[in-house]
């Protein structure tokens, strides 16, 4: 496992480029949209606040869109996952190595994001506020490493890039990590309803606005996980079978 892991670390250091692009691009939307929210009423520093978590989402969902199918369909490529499975090693643990790559990915985001909403938009909340948020983003982040792994199912490389881009975008805007929810014209809204995106941001918008976890959001999040994974393996070992 360890040698695993030290694999992961350099296949990530070589990657590097991509890695600051998963974090940069969305601090610098942070940063620029958040700006329209500069005044001294209570109003805006709550929208600030929100947009940061948002974006926070938005970053850590391109790492399990694009960083964990990518590593995936590489090793298939590079012939790596067929060395594995001829090898003692398990494949549970090969697995197990690259969701751990990703969720070091998704703590470095949050680490990153929330230093910056704190230092240049000047965002408050108290410590356990900040703790239960990079909690729930962590839990919540779960749904896209799903998406991640059904998308694998893809073979031909561009497909998968597209739909990866495509689903990146339509997640964001519907789930309201550009614009509040709220704020969406009446048929986004209902939309909206059928993302795992929208869940998933609502779960931590809720607990930090409204002080409680709401329960439904969380079950939904649980909910497309699972039935995304379950059908992206089912899947799986049918076109392995082929």
């Amino acid at each position: 496992m360890k040698a695993l892991l030290k694999i992961e670390y350099l296949l990530t250091k070589r990657n590097a480029f991509g890695f600051i692009m998963g974090i940069g691009m969305p601090v610098l939307f942070f940063l620029l949209f958040s700006s329209i929210f500069d005044s001294p009423y209570e109003d805006a520093t709550l929208l600030t606040r929100n947009y940061l978590l948002t974006m926070t989402a938005f970053s850590m969902s391109s790492f399990g869109l694009f960083s964990f199918p990518s590593m995936l369909e590489e090793d298939v490529r590079n012939r790596w996952i067929l060395q594995i499975q001829h090898s003692p090693v398990p494949l549970s643990q090969y697995y197990l190595a690259k969701v751990l790559n990703v969720l070091v990915s998704f703590v470095i985001s949050i680490m990153v994001n929330f230093a910056v909403g704190a230092i240049f938009r000047d965002v408050r909340m108290t410590t356990e506020q900040w703790l239960v948020s990079a909690l729930l983003l962590l839990a919540t982040s779960m749904v896209y490493l799903a998406i991640g792994l059904a998308l694998t199912l893809f073979k031909n490389r561009q497909t998968l890039s597209v739909v990866a881009n495509l689903l990146y975008f339509v997640l964001a805007i519907f789930g309201g990590s550009w614009l509040p929810y709220e704020a969406l014209p009446d048929w986004m809204q209902s939309v909206a309803h059928f993302t795992p995106s929208y869940y998933a941001n609502q779960l931590v918008l809720r607990y930090i606005n409204d002080h409680h976890l709401q329960v439904t959001s969380l079950l939904m999040v649980l909910l497309y996980t699972i039935i995304i994974t379950g059908l992206a393996l089912v899947l799986k070992k049918k076109q392995e079978v082929r």
